[in-house]
């Protein structure tokens, strides 16, 4: 830990005042040791965090740094355009409505909104759960490419409740019925007692990039329900899709 901190230090160094920075400046700024600095900077420039000025030999902050910048940026404005969707989703089915993006075998949650005349109690935000028996999972995992659904499947399906999809026939032929349908439905697969729904939000290139699920209590999500949900959480996604 003491090793990460001196290096985050070294990074911290680097302002608008001081753009470019030498091993002595930077030693003498932290109270480093030379070698220590040289040996850090030289693995933060093989990383991409740093560059070297060949003409002085000093070190600047490096492009890669510059992606973080870009993926904040991007999650900022991408959760700005969702964010009131979901909120008149929730307002809509008087449901919770989650967020959520593929990351390896697992949904990612992103962040939930509740009715405006309910008080949300629970963050979701960075809490996970398998692709393969959510609402908002099965969504996304249903668009995925074929390399993806095998690696899920290839972890292993294990039961979480008695509804738990766990072999990989039905499940596959699930995903089939989710692509023909348009939307997903966990019927108390992850959770006794809920039930969910969602769909997948695609860029423009069609890949999957996140996904959107209705849940609620179970006896409140018969097939009449669901169907009427699905009208509208394809036209809160096609809204959500038309401004990415």
């Amino acid at each position: 830990m003491k090793s990460l901190i001196k290096a985050l230090k070294i990074l911290d160094c680097f302002t608008v005042q001081s753009p470019e920075l030498g091993i002595t400046e930077i030693s003498e700024k932290l109270g480093l040791y030379k070698s220590n600095v040289h040996n850090i900077a030289d693995t933060f420039l093989k990383a991409g965090y740093l560059e070297q000025n060949q003409e002085n030999g000093k070190y600047r902050l490096g492009f890669k740094l510059l992606e973080f910048s870009n993926v904040i940026h991007s999650n900022i404005d991408f959760r700005t355009i969702v964010l009131p969707l979901m909120q008149e989703l929730s307002d809509f089915t008087n449901e919770t409505v989650y967020l959520g993006t593929p990351r390896e075998n697992e949904v990612v949650y992103l962040d939930s909104t509740c009715p405006r005349n309910q008080l949300s109690t629970r963050s979701m935000l960075g809490v996970k759960a398998p692709l393969y028996c959510t609402g908002i999972g099965k969504a996304m995992l249903a668009y995925l490419p074929d390399d993806r659904i095998k690696a899920v499947i290839d972890k292993g399906l294990i039961a979480i409740t008695d509804s738990t999809i766990t072999s990989q026939e039905a499940l596959i032929l699930d995903l089939q019925q989710i692509r023909v349908r348009g939307y997903s439905i966990d019927h108390m697969e992850h959770e006794y007692g809920i039930k969910c729904m969602g769909m997948p939000i695609r860029n423009k290139k069609r890949e999957v990039i996140a996904g959107v699920s209705i849940a609620g209590p179970s006896l409140r999500f018969d097939d009449s329900t669901i169907e009427n949900y699905a009208v509208k959480l394809q036209q809160v996604v096609s809204h959500i899709e038309d401004k990415l």
